[in-house]
């Protein structure tokens, strides 16, 4: 694969898990719809990182802020911050209990603001590329 099918790869699996961010969302599926946000975002990263480096393979991390930090966007303060509270919606390994409290805080106002937001990241990320 050329490092341009390594991009495409990385982008179209960020466009498909936005999609099924949507999806949850729609449903009132709000804890999935906002792991699949984290998904989205950490793919796109990805498509920039393999961009930005020599290598075609990116850091075995979901850490947001690592991953941004290894490419060439420059970021302002408030939108790299932003990357921390994503990261807080990587539930893979979480415990019940914190799913249960990302199902509270995920009222339909939170999730309408945070899907507009990871929206306009997600096309900044893309005129990136």
């Amino acid at each position: 694969m050329t490092k341009q099918d390594h991009i495409a790869y990385w982008k179209n699996s960020s466009n498909e898990d936005w999609e099924t961010a949507l999806y949850n969302y729609e449903g009132k599926r709000s804890v999935p719809a906002l792991f699949f946000l984290h998904l989205s975002v950490e793919k796109m990263l990805k498509a920039i990182w393999v961009k930005d480096n020599l290598s075609n393979t990116p850091p075995f991390t979901h850490d947001l802020q690592k991953i941004a930090g290894e490419t060439d966007l420059e970021w302002d303060a408030v939108h790299f911050d932003y990357l921390s509270v994503v990261n807080n919606w990587n539930i893979e390994a979480r415990y019940p209990d914190y799913k249960h409290t990302l199902h509270k805080i995920a009222t339909s106002k939170y999730m309408q603001m945070h899907v507009d937001k990871v929206k306009a990241l997600l096309q900044w990320l893309q005129e990136k590329l």
